[in-house]
């Protein structure tokens, strides 16, 4: 079986979350070929990680690299896709789909007979390989923007905010740099999985719309969610326009996978309240190894709040530190133990949290460890495993703390409630009231923490083990891509 693994700025150049379940599927399924394709930023990254033999191939896919001009340019494909993507109606999607496709369609690089470097590494081929060239640099984009625009404004009967030429300009540019992926080629594979909607999926669609390959989509957070959330600080109608394209690319995706695998049910009602077929959904948990976080049997002397993630605004690590003044009114001597990287590009946000700490006067209390080697060490340090997030899929953090029998306090965000279900603590998001006087609750209360981190332990290993979790993607696989037949080199309709 050969499958192509399709992320977007994770695996394996990025250490943690999403590469965490990437490398758990390449390394697990040993009878996969496995090839890997990294949407980046650049081209310089440079893998974080040792990849095992069954990986045939590694290929970044750059979209904010040096464009290359077109061979052919489709001005009418690109204005399908503007026009579709302000729109709400179905023939709206079928608009955007249409052209989509035929800007896919309209690429070079497929693997050509006969070229030596394509029969040994067809996705490196500088010539025939998975780099094609950019699908709208050199389109009039903002223009078929502000057509499009002006068109929604007097058809669709829902107000858009105002668009000037700049506006049109910068969004136009946002765009083009997104739909890059979809010059992407793969080699011969039997399934295409990207491990979440958005910018992956573009790899996967026009694998589809080439090739007929099987596309299978992961997603871990609900990926137009997360958009909106890091929508910034453009203007209204950049800001619309860039959200609208989002919005219609994940719904076309949800449309056109072959097969969906949710890691919550969360995610599944998303999936389905945006077009997704509920008999293409299988939900699959995340799972982890028990063997790996055995449960911890002492606890630390000083009472402490234990958290391990990347330090970035969607953890929420402001309520976290703000729930810790509330904690310190009952619990005058607790602490809160950070472990963590930060991410290049959340500097700003990282002085934040410490600004935050120093003025509640929690400094001294605050711990920012960096990264660890294991979570479980991050665990060893605290009574309590916190999750602030603002949003989730299923978090690999909070199941190898119940794995490791650590009580968690968590917030109520994607799959994290159906995931704890009665073996820990639930709150609202950005409530650190909430947040603080359930670690209090947990501090204070040796017996209350030693039971729920046994049924945490207990749920864990009944429903969330690394093998359960790849078992279900080998035959999910199979199902797919077992049967598939050579492909003849013509396009699908």
């Amino acid at each position: 079986m050969r499958v192509a693994l399709v992320n977007e700025g994770t695996y394996p150049y990025v250490l943690g979350g999403v590469s965490t379940w990437c490398d758990h599927l390449v390394r697990g399924l040993t009878d996969v070929t496995w090839h890997l394709v990294t949407i980046v930023g650049q081209p310089t990254m440079t893998p974080a990680l040792a990849l095992p033999d069954n990986v045939a191939s590694l290929s970044a896919v750059a979209i904010w690299d040096r464009p290359r001009a077109p061979r052919r340019r489709s001005i009418r494909a690109a204005a399908r896709m503007c026009t579709g993507m302000l729109g709400d109606t179905p023939a709206h999607l079928d608009l955007f789909r249409s052209g989509l496709r035929e800007l896919a369609l309209a690429q070079p690089g497929h693997a050509r007979p006969g070229c030596a470097h394509c029969a040994r590494a067809p996705a490196a081929c500088p010539r025939h390989g998975l780099a094609g060239r950019h699908p709208l640099h050199g389109l009039p984009l903002a223009d078929l923007l502000l057509d499009a625009w002006t068109q929604a404004a007097r058809t669709t009967g829902r107000p858009l905010p105002r668009l000037t030429l700049r506006d049109a300009d910068e969004a136009a540019a946002l765009i083009e740099h997104a739909v890059r992926p979809l010059a992407a080629f793969l080699p011969p594979v039997d399934v295409c999985h990207a491990n979440a909607n958005g910018l992956s999926s573009l790899v996967a669609l026009a694998a589809k719309w080439r090739d007929g390959v099987p596309f299978l989509m992961t997603e871990h957070g609900v990926y137009l969610r997360e958009r909106y959330l890091s929508a910034g600080t453009h203007q209204p109608g950049v800001k619309v326009a860039v959200l609208r394209f989002h919005r219609a690319l994940a719904r076309l995706a949800y449309t056109e996978a072959d097969l969906i695998a949710p890691v919550s049910a969360f995610n599944q009602r998303w999936e389905e309240r945006h077009g997704a077929d509920p008999a293409r959904i299988h939900v699959i948990p995340n799972g982890v190894d028990p063997h790996r976080f055995p449960p911890l049997t002492a606890e630390p002397d000083i009472p402490t709040i234990s958290w391990v993630g990347r330090i970035d605004p969607l953890k929420d690590l402001e309520t976290l530190i703000s729930a810790l003044a509330v904690v310190r009114q009952q619990v005058p001597d607790a602490r809160l133990h950070l472990a963590g990287p930060v991410p290049a590009g959340n500097e700003d946000y990282a002085r934040t949290c410490h600004d935050l700490a120093a003025g509640l006067g929690l400094a001294d209390a605050v711990t920012f460890a960096g990264p660890v080697a294991s979570s479980r060490d991050a665990f060893q340090a605290g009574h309590v495993a916190a999750l602030s997030s603002i949003s989730e899929g299923m978090p690999y953090t909070i199941v190898e703390a119940m794995m490791c029998q650590r009580p968690t306090v968590s917030t109520d965000v994607g799959g994290v409630a159906e995931m704890v279900g009665d073996a820990g603590i639930v709150v609202p998001p950005r409530d650190p009231i909430a947040f603080g006087t359930a670690c209090a609750t947990l501090l204070r209360d040796t017996g209350q923490r030693r039971d729920l981190g046994r049924r945490g332990h207990d749920r864990a290993l009944r429903l969330f083990t690394l093998r359960r979790c790849l078992d279900s993607y080998r035959r999910q696989y199979q199902l797919l891509g077992g049967n598939r037949p050579p492909h003849d080199g013509s396009a699908p309709a």
